[in-house]
């Protein structure tokens, strides 16, 4: 296969789950690896992390700055939230690491050919709100920030004047955006196995809507979450039926959100290659009739 070779009419979607999505990372850099540049990336969340960086064609910068980071510097648990308010210390993550301690490639990313879409949740309509167009470095960053805040463990982040956290509380595998853009394959990179099936979650929903409580429509949407979640996953089989989608997921192996462990980061890494390697002959066939 050419270098840059794109595919039209083509898509892959990214979920999210924090560190979980070190995995899709690895999908990713594998795909890099082999020169496939797919021209639709929907990025879900902390896939957005890693997303943009397969747009701007940093293999492997997220294992520099997201898991042999952690060496010089934890930047997820309890003392990072007591500091900034947050779980994750985004100010690091969203600025000092892109900017200044393991540059981003912007100017790769905006000359890109490849499209990049990530998703916030508005607090106050509690619509998903899609983003595909990026003003320059301080929007990119201001709007991966957002993409990536989760209630509770992170602040809201204002875009436009609107309250925005973490689009995967709206939509959390968002495969009818993937059909709506008109894509005749979707490859869906996910960060559960096979056999998980999200659960609504009762002490979840009554802090949410404590916390929440100026914004109505937001705890209404957090409340579909998991039936929403599940649709998704039967939808995804159905086109995988169909021959319109390809799922990579981890098999046998899985991390927490919040794992800052390097060596099993690096392992999930690993079998998110690996993962892709397995895959490899299906994908091909797949992108290429």
């Amino acid at each position: 296969m050419k270098e840059n070779h794109l595919y039209k009419e083509t898509g892959i979607l990214l979920e999210g789950g924090a560190m979980r999505s070190i995995f899709s990372a690895g999908v990713l850099d594998f795909l890099l690896e082999q020169g496939i540049r797919i021209p639709n990336v929907l990025a879900v969340s902390a896939g957005a992390y890693a997303g943009m960086n397969y747009v701007s064609g940093q293999k492997g910068r997220v294992v520099e700055s997201n898991i042999l980071y952690l060496k010089k510097e934890k930047y997820v648990g309890l003392r990072t939230f007591l500091k900034t308010g947050a779980l994750f210390d985004m100010d690091l993550l969203f600025d000092r690491l892109p900017r200044q301690i393991i540059p981003f490639d912007f100017k790769a990313f905006f000359a890109s050919p490849s499209r990049f879409i990530t998703s916030t949740v508005n607090c106050n309509t509690g619509e998903t709100v899609y983003h595909d167009s990026f003003q320059d470095e301080e929007h990119l960053l201001r709007v991966c920030r957002a993409a990536n805040s989760l209630p509770l463990i992170a602040k809201i982040v204002e875009i436009a004047g609107e309250p925005m956290l973490d689009g995967g509380m709206a939509d959390a595998i968002p495969i009818q955006k993937a059909l709506e853009e008109g894509w005749k394959k979707i490859i869906v990179v996910l960060t559960r196995e096979a056999d998980y099936r999200k659960k609504p979650k009762e002490l979840y929903a009554r802090t949410i809507k404590r916390v929440y409580s100026a914004y109505p429509a937001f705890i209404q949407t957090v409340e579909q979450r998991a039936r929403k979640y599940n649709e998704a996953l039967e939808t995804i089989a159905k086109l995988e039926k169909e021959g319109k989608a390809l799922v990579i997921r981890p098999k046998g192996m899985t991390v927490a959100n919040h794992e800052c462990n390097v060596e099993k980061l690096l392992k999930y890494y690993e079998h998110g290659k690996e993962r892709a390697k397995e895959r490899f002959p299906e994908l091909k066939e797949f992108l290429n009739h």
